[in-house]
């Protein structure tokens, strides 16, 4: 795709041109806005809280046709869960610019997560900068594995359908 002249956009997409293309559901998404997810086993966040609907369709069927929400189940986050859920999410765009959660989160990620992000950078995932974590290629294939280094102790062995 490279070599056809596309540039890379995320882990998951590719554009012909990045100054020309949004992709306003992702980046939206990925930096706090609100989205209710319609469709079996779909993610939603709104209002500080993730959920996620029931992972059958002829449970969500039914459900709808009772005139129910889908959902399966909904967790309120924390204001520290937001920051890294951004974090992560962004780190699939490939590059995190520390200034942005500075602004948002009144944190300094490079600090706050500085052993997570040199464990990457060591593994050659990652290259840090004062003020940037920029995913290599390398990185990027697989950025799916890596985000569990950011992710609270209680999450590590969550599962999600």
């Amino acid at each position: 795709m490279l070599s056809a002249g596309y540039q890379v956009s995320s882990a998951y997409t590719v554009v012909r041109d990045r100054a020309r293309t949004k992709f306003v559901y992702r980046d939206s998404l990925w930096h706090g806005a609100d989205m209710f997810g319609t469709g079996v086993a779909s993610f939603g966040h709104a209002h500080g809280v993730h959920m996620q609907n029931v992972d059958g369709w002829d449970q969500y069927l039914a459900m709808l046709n009772r005139n129910e929400l889908p959902l399966n189940r909904a967790m309120p986050v924390t204001a520290e869960q937001r920051l890294i859920r951004e974090m992560i999410l962004q780190l699939k765009t490939g590059s995190l610019d520390s200034r942005y959660f500075q602004d948002k989160f009144g944190v300094n990620i490079l600090e706050r997560f500085g052993d997570g992000f040199q464990k990457l950078a060591d593994a050659g995932n990652v290259t840090l900068s004062a003020d940037r974590v920029a995913v290599t290629r390398q990185g990027l294939l697989q950025v799916d594995r890596l985000l569990p280094t950011f992710f609270q102790q209680e999450h590590l062995t969550s599962r999600y359908t």
